[in-house]
């Protein structure tokens, strides 16, 4: 695996025009023409020699700075993998326009937090905006074509069931279904890095507001009783929804029945 990182940091330019001569050639790449400006970009692998300077020069000068991490794997390292967090599409561009508003009915509603909602009816979705994706999000509900559905059923994929879903207008647009996963994982090892985002409202009754930085990581007796389809025992990436974990043969089928999703990445078993 390699990790790429971008670092946004900011701070005086006396500062910055510092740090980027001492690790110019030790990174990937330098964005340094915004100086005057306050703050500049780095691109770098972190096996490079001047990724742990640069982070040593920050601690320093305490500069603030805003981190993303992308990580890449080799065919053999995902192939050697027993399950991967699944990146799945969310289509629905503005946040207010959940299934509440397309028509499906929750008990509980009026909480402060969506954990606690319970939906009582059918999931009701503009399916137009599926387009030719096969598995969707509607942060929490999940949303599935019947070429999906199939693929899962006729291969005995475990830890999910199906429910009918209908478009919000009665548009004959092609059968969906939402999808209901059972299996819930143990909460991921203390290894993984998080970082909080305490802007969102925090929860008595549920781990949420948070953002993983690296990896899923988890012990290996977490997937003792794991299935084909699992969710996160937390609500990641700001929003009241589970990510979505699945099994080396889950994936396989997926590919090989050409369902469309963003990605995978493996998950880390210590």
């Amino acid at each position: 695996m390699q990790r790429h990182v971008r670092l946004n940091i900011k701070g005086l330019a006396s500062d910055l025009s510092e740090i980027a001569e001492i690790v110019a050639g030790k990174v990937d790449d330098i964005t340094s023409h915004t100086i005057d400006y306050g703050f500049i970009t780095v691109n770098s692998d972190k096996a490079r020699e001047g990724y742990p300077v640069l982070l040593k020069l920050i601690e320093e000068r305490k500069l603030e700075y805003f981190y993303a991490e992308n990580r890449s794997y080799t065919k053999n390292e995902m192939e050697a993998a027993a399950f991967f967090h699944m990146n799945v599409p969310y289509l629905w561009e503005q946040p207010e326009r959940d299934a509440m508003y397309y028509g499906t009915q929750f008990n509980n509603h009026n909480m402060d937090c969506e954990c606690q909602w319970q939906q009582v009816s059918e999931l009701k979705l503009d399916v137009k905006k599926m387009k030719k994706w096969h598995l969707v999000t509607m942060a929490p509900q999940f949303v599935v074509t019947e070429q999906a559905k199939n693929a899962i059923v006729d291969n005995g994929l475990t830890g999910c069931e199906f429910s009918p879903t209908h478009d919000y207008k009665g548009r004959e647009l092609g059968a969906v279904y939402q999808m209901h996963i059972t299996s819930i994982l143990p909460p991921l090892n203390p290894r993984t890095r998080i970082e909080t985002d305490y802007r969102h409202a925090r929860c008595p009754h549920c781990v949420s507001g948070v953002f993983p930085r690296s990896e899923l990581i988890y012990e290996q007796g977490d997937f003792s009783a794991a299935q084909d389809f699992n969710l996160t025992y937390e609500r990641l990436n700001g929003l009241v929804v589970r990510e979505m974990v699945i099994s080396w043969n889950a994936r396989n089928i997926f590919k090989a029945n050409k369902i469309k999703v963003h990605g995978y990445e493996p998950v880390a078993l210590l």
